[in-house]
């Protein structure tokens, strides 16, 4: 295993995920990041096309949200928004909240498949939980800084074979 290297690289946001691979993996589980993977930060509302894939994703996987995000009131609204399980305050790359929904959810690691933005957060905390990871870009809906697009980037540099 290469440090920070994704089982799969998603040229796309979350919604670019096909669900049909995924499946025919063994991936019975999917745990996702939330700012920027899942909803633009401090927004608490989902985009219609996240939305969509959403409704499918719950069909075929248990899903639950695991985050670092510390905002309280927040993650409550957050939680409304998405029904399913929002645990934050997660530390990543930590693999504590990581090991709580395989738990709960009593499969193995390697039918959890954790997506996210950030290498050095998701990707490094699923490695480290043994469980498969997917890196995405960025929700297309978003517009970030300049700057951020250029660590973003600079960040996928280092994970490229």
């Amino acid at each position: 295993m290469v440090l920070f290297k994704p089982t799969y690289l998603i040229d796309g946001d979350i919604t670019d995920i096909q669900l049909d691979v995924l499946a025919a993996e063994g991936i019975k589980g999917l745990i996702c990041d939330l700012d920027s993977t899942l909803l633009a930060p401090r927004s608490g509302k989902l985009d219609p096309q996240c939305e969509s894939w959403l409704q499918e994703a719950r069909q075929r996987f248990k899903l639950a949200v695991v985050s670092n995000n510390k905002n309280d009131p927040y993650i409550e609204q957050v939680r409304q928004v998405l029904q399913m399980p929002v645990l934050h305050r997660a530390a990543k790359p930590s693999t504590r909240l990581f090991k709580k929904v395989r738990d709960m959810w009593q499969l193995e690691p390697h039918e959890i498949a954790v997506v996210g933005d950030r290498p050095l957060t998701d990707v490094w905390g699923g490695q480290r939980a043994g469980m498969k990871t997917i890196l995405v870009w960025p929700l297309k809906s978003m517009q970030e800084p300049s700057w951020v697009k250029f660590v973003r980037r600079l960040e996928r540099v280092v994970i490229k074979p």
